[in-house]
């Protein structure tokens, strides 16, 4: 658990040398600094570079096609929020992967609303998924990476991976140095850059080696057995 406090006062005694132990904060100066953290909270979530945490997200409602509205507004789905992959519950135990196609290629689609065991699903981008053929009640559930959230105030405590407090404290005294340390300025820039490797590094997802027979059409042929 680490709170926006913690980052700032890391940035502002070991990087831009502000603080000193056991002085008082200044509260204009830890303002800026939250300001400066959410900027680079952003800032990552625009470049989807770090991984922040994943969670599999269950509905066991999607939209039916004889609701009259496709798509479905997913609880717990922020917009931004990127989804690795979904997976269709057709039985106790047999949950079947999904493709993913874009919202170009589900707008192709002539008859958006025939009902049956869904085989692929589109994401809008914000809160909406779409899936073709429209599920028959089936548990549906999404993969999804979740963007860095905003810091509220100072003292929130955020889950967040190891590593993680000492890199955004590198970064916010990057962001800070040009005004409250100029003299410093190329020194942060070079430890932040440094920890963005570090962040890069630690985040590198392994290749899956899978069939180029897993594509459209994958449910049909677990159903017929090949």
């Amino acid at each position: 658990m680490t709170k926006a406090r913690d980052i700032l006062r890391d940035a502002l005694t070991f990087h831009l040398n502000r603080l000193s132990p056991g002085e008082a904060m200044d509260a204009d100066l830890f303002a800026r600094g939250l300001d400066a953290l959410n900027s680079i909270a952003d800032e990552w979530n625009g470049k989807k570079a770090f991984l922040w945490q994943v969670f599999l997200t269950a509905s066991a409602s999607p939209v039916s096609a004889s609701s009259g509205t496709l798509g479905t507004t997913w609880a717990n789905l922020a917009s931004g929020d990127e989804i690795l992959g979904a997976t269709a519950a057709y039985s106790t135990g047999l949950d079947v992967p999904l493709d993913q196609i874009t919202m170009e290629q589900y707008h192709d689609v002539a008859l958006k609303n025939v009902s049956s065991l869904p085989e692929s699903f589109a994401h809008d981008g914000a809160l909406t998924v779409y899936f073709y053929p429209v599920p028959t009640g089936q548990t549906i559930t999404l993969r999804t990476r979740k963007i860095v959230q905003t810091f509220s105030d100072l003292d929130t405590d955020y889950v967040m991976p190891a590593g993680y407090r000492a890199a955004l404290a590198a970064c916010v005294a990057e962001l800070l140095a040009p005004t409250l340390a100029p003299a410093l300025a190329a020194t942060c820039s070079r430890k932040a850059s440094l920890a963005r490797q570090r962040m890069a590094l630690q985040n590198i997802e392994p290749a899956i080696v899978h069939s180029r027979e897993v594509g459209v059409g994958q449910v049909v042929r677990i159903k017929r057995g090949y």
